[in-house]
C-alpha cells in the first residue's frame, strides 16, 4: 500500500517535536526553556490539526467534521506560532539594549488576534474569505492570498526584528536566531503557492532543530544539574531587578540559601547523592515560590531566588515554607541523611541606592550569620 507523502512528513515532524519537547525537560525551568517548549507545544497543536484535516479530505464521508476542525485550527492559530517564536527570541535579548520590543509583540499580537476574529467570522457565516467546502472538496477563498501575503511578511519582519537587535544578543546566537524565521518563511511560501507541498511545519521544525542544538543545548544561564539559573543568570537577573526598582520605586526581595553539612553528604555517601540533594532543593524551590520568580544555583550548594515580594512578613512566610518543605522531605525520605539550611532574605529598598555587589553581600552576610548559629547549635550538641 502506498502511503502519501504528507503522511511521512507529518509523522517525522511531529515525532522531531515531540522528541525535542522530551530533551528540552531539563531547561524548561528557565524563561528561554519554558518559551521553547511552549513554541515546540503550538508547532505540534497544528501538525496535528493539519494531520486531521487532511484524513478529513480522504475520508469525507466519514470525517467531514475532522476536515472542518483541522482546517480551522489551522486557519484560526496559525499567526500564533509566530508570536510564541517572537516571545522565545525576546528571550536572548539583553533587555537594556533591545530595539522595538513593544512594537513588534503589539504587531504580532494584533495581527494574531485579527487573524483569530476574521477566520472565525467567516466559518460561521460562510463567507469564503480564506477557505471554504462544496460538498466534501475543500477550496482556497478569495482572501487566501492575502492572508498568505501576511504571513510571509510577518516571518520576513521577525528576521529584520532579529537583525536590528543582533547587538543585543550574545555573540554566537545571532546566526541560529536568524535562521529559525528564514527557514519558516521558505516553508511558508512553499505551501501558499504550492498547494500539494506541506512544508510549513516541517520547515519550522527543522529551524527549532537548529535553535535547540545551537541555543537551548548551550543556554549561558543554566546549571543543567539542577534546571535552575547558573550564577550569570542569577547575577543578570538581580542586576535587572535592581535596575527596575530604581526606576519603578518597586521594591522586591532575594534569598540566599546554603546547605549545611553538604560536604559530609560528598564525603560519605557520594557525588551522586550530594547531587540529588541539590536536586531535591532546587525542585523546593520551584514548588515554593511562583513562576516568575528567578530561582538559581549560586555556586557549589548555595541557592538564591529573586521575587516580587515587597512586605517583610510575606518574606518570612516563603523562608518559613522552605523550611518546613526540607522538614517534611527529611521526614519522608529513606535516605540517612537530612536536609537543613542556612537562609539569609532582604528586601531590597530603592530608596537606600545599594548596588547589586552591595546588595549581595548584604545578604551573604545575613546567610552566614545564620550558618554560624547552626553550626554553634551543632557543636553544643555534640
Amino acid at each position: 500500500m502506498a502511503i502519501s507523502g504528507w503522511v511521512i512528513v507529518n509523522f517525522y515532524t511531529a515525532l522531531l517535536l515531540i522528541l525535542l519537547m522530551i530533551f528540552q525537560s531539563k531547561t524548561v525551568r528557565t524563561k528561554a526553556g519554558t518559551n521553547f517548549v511552549c513554541l515546540l507545544g503550538m508547532t505540534l497543536v497544528l501538525v496535528f490539526a493539519e494531520t486531521v484535516g487532511h484524513i478529513g479530505e480522504l475520508y469525507p464521508d466519514r470525517f467531514m467534521i475532522w476536515m472542518k476542525f483541522g482546517y480551522y485550527v489551522i486557519y484560526a492559530l496559525d499567526p500564533a506560532d509566530y508570536l510564541f517564536a517572537l516571545v522565545y527570541i525576546n528571550c536572548w535579548l539583553i533587555p537594556e539594549k533591545a530595539k522595538c520590543q513593544k512594537l513588534f509583540s503589539a504587531l504580532y499580537r494584533g495581527f494574531m488576534a485579527t487573524n483569530f476574529i476574521l477566520v472565525t467570522i467567516s466559518v460561521l457565516f460562510n463567507l469564503k474569505w480564506f477557505y471554504y467546502f462544496e460538498g466534501f472538496e475543500y477550496h482556497r477563498g478569495s482572501l487566501f492570498y492575502y492572508r498568505g501575503a501576511l504571513i510571509l511578511l510577518f516571518c520576513l519582519l521577525m528576521s529584520v526584528y532579529a537583525l536590528i537587535n543582533r547587538k543585543s544578543i550574545a555573540p554566537g546566537y545571532v546566526l541560529p536566531i536568524f535562521i529559525l524565521p528564514i527557514i519558516s518563511l521558505f516553508g511558508a511560501f512553499l505551501q501558499i503557492f504550492i498547494s500539494d507541498l506541506n512544508m510549513t511545519y516541517a520547515s519550522i521544525s527543522i529551524g527549532l532543530l537548529i535553535v535547540f542544538f545551537y541555543l537551548q543545548t548551550k543556554n549561558l544561564d543554566v546549571d543543567y544539574l539542577t534546571g535552575a539559573l547558573n550564577r550569570r543568570g542569577i547575577d543578570i537577573s538581580v542586576e535587572e531587578k535592581i535596575q527596575y526598582s530604581l526606576a519603578t520605586g518597586q521594591k522586591f526581595a532575594a534569598i540566599m540559601m546554603d546547605l549545611d553539612r553538604f560536604k559530609e553528604i560528598n564525603d560519605n555517601y557520594g557525588h551522586h547523592e550530594g547531587d540529588y540533594a541539590l536536586m531535591v532543593v532546587s525542585n523546593i524551590l520551584f514548588k515554593v515560590f511562583p513562576p516568575k520568580s528567578s530561582i538559581g544555583r549560586f555556586g557549589g550548594d548555595e541557592f538564591c531566588v529573586v521575587c516580587d515580594i515587597d512586605a517583610l512578613e510575606e518574606l518570612r512566610a516563603k523562608v518559613d515554607m522552605i523550611e518546613d518543605e526540607l522538614d517534611l522531605w527529611n521526614y519522608k525520605s529513606e535516605k540517612p541523611y537530612k536536609l537543613q539550611a542556612s537562609i539569609g532574605s532582604m528586601i531590597y529598598d530603592p530608596a537606600n541606592n545599594m548596588t547589586t555587589k552591595q546588595f549581595q553581600i548584604a545578604i551573604d552576610e545575613l546567610m552566614y550569620k545564620e550558618k554560624r548559629k547552626h553550626h554553634l547549635a551543632d557543636n553544643r550538641r555534640a
